[in-house]
């Protein structure tokens, strides 16, 4: 006979299996879509230009959407935001395999981008669910979940496409599908809903306050900015991989869920298998610059790039990079504040990387449509290289910068 004790952790490790699950399809879904939407709105005739600016706005609808849902899921429940979030996606899936027209592909990333917020609840239900010493360590499988539907869904929605552009959207329709049922039978609720109504400001979406708080300070300005120009450089070329490659490598959709998928499991094995090592033996300092360089190695490559099987070497330094430099970079921002200020700081911090998610497709469909497809890694390079030009003038070896807080 199991003790209450037992019973508990039982069903604690049910919840966040289940939401483990949840956070693959979701992604899986995502995933699937992401290297075929490019080609879908080429073959309705629209430009690379035109094609970033649909891509924009799901982020833009994001930037408003995902602080809105975690709030009203504080005040509501977890599950009621899931469904209904989920519910958004399942209905955005459905209208991109529907899409023969520019204004039903612009609807589904409408309808997908302002309630299909389910990253953002189910991390919140996972820290609902888990003691605090825990926590850590289940964000770390979630990571894993996250990654392993990022090799698995590329692949998987390349292959369909080669069947017709409509075929893996309506297979994630099915993917989010079983998502949703999955919350409605087995998800238990893990917040008791408030009575009072839930007041919602202009803070809680854009942090401006928190912001102009934290700019203050030249330590954290520097980390903010140093974080944003990452974001930049990297999602100005993976936000329009897929019309780099079709421009200038001559790829399919199919041929691009292969490159997106290689990312994926290049990322994986160096997360789990590499970067841990490399900080131990050479500390965060020297191995931020080594995923400095890598991006800029990757990017230098991926200019003279014009080989399908060619591309898989740069892609190695690109995992590589993004696989090294963001964990640290939010390690070093984390660690600038008091633990009660880091929440805040982390918001302000996705409240930029959202920005920089409106802009660059914009931006780098801009680039393909009036200039040189080699221009978008050569500005990528160049984020990187003004990253490793800072970081080397301002990092002291003994404390990450030469000056401390204000």
């Amino acid at each position: 006979m199991s003790t209450p004790s037992d019973s508990s952790k039982e069903k604690l490790d049910t919840r966040i299996l289940i939401i483990f699950l949840i956070m693959f399809t979701e992604v899986l879904g995502f995933s699937m879509v992401a290297p075929v939407i490019p080609f879908l709105a080429l073959s309705l005739g629209l430009n690379q230009l035109q094609i970033g600016i649909i891509l924009s706005i799901f982020s833009i609808c994001q930037l408003f959407a995902s602080p809105v849902t975690g709030k009203l899921s504080d005040h509501y429940g977890r599950k009621p935001l899931l469904i209904v979030s989920q519910i958004s996606t399942f209905t955005g899936f459905i209208l991109l395999g529907l899409a023969n027209e520019v204004w039903i592909l612009i609807l589904a990333r409408l309808v997908d981008g302002l309630l299909g917020s389910n990253m953002t609840v189910s991390q919140a239900y996972i820290s609902d669910v888990t003691e605090p010493e825990n926590r850590t360590k289940v964000y770390g499988y979630s990571s894993a979940v996250f990654g392993a539907a990022l090799i698995f869904g590329p692949f998987i929605g390349g292959t369909l496409s080669t069947i017709s552009y409509a075929t893996p959207m309506f297979f994630a329709a099915g993917v989010c599908l079983v998502s949703i049922l999955l919350v409605v039978i087995f998800l238990p609720e893990s917040l008791e809903v408030k009575e009072d109504k839930v007041q919602i400001t202009l803070n809680d979406i854009l942090p401006i306050e928190d912001a102009k708080r934290f700019f203050r300070n030249s330590q954290i300005r520097k980390l903010l900015i140093l974080f944003f120009l990452y974001s930049l450089g990297f999602m100005l070329f993976i936000s329009t991989f897929a019309l780099f490659a079709e421009t200038q490598i001559k790829v399919t959709a199919q041929e691009v869920g292969l490159f997106m998928a290689w990312i994926g499991v290049l990322r994986v094995f160096f997360q789990t298998a590499l970067i841990s090592p490399l900080q131990n033996a050479f500390g965060e300092n020297k191995v931020l610059k080594i995923g400095i360089l890598s991006m800029i190695t990757a990017f230098t490559f991926l200019i003279f790039t014009t080989s399908f099987l060619f591309t898989f070497i740069p892609l190695v330094f690109l995992a590589l990079g993004t696989g090294i430099c963001r964990p640290v970079l939010t390690s070093k921002l984390s660690n600038s504040v008091e633990r009660e200020e880091t929440g805040s700081l982390l918001g302000v911090n996705n409240a930029l990387m959202s920005i920089a998610q409106i802009i660059t497709p914009i931006i780098g469909g801009a680039i393909l449509y009036s200039l040189n497809s080699q221009i978008l890694p050569i500005i990528s390079a160049s984020c990187f290289i003004i990253i490793l030009i800072i970081w080397s003038f301002t990092v002291s070896e003994k404390d990450g910068f030469n000056d401390h807080r204000n």
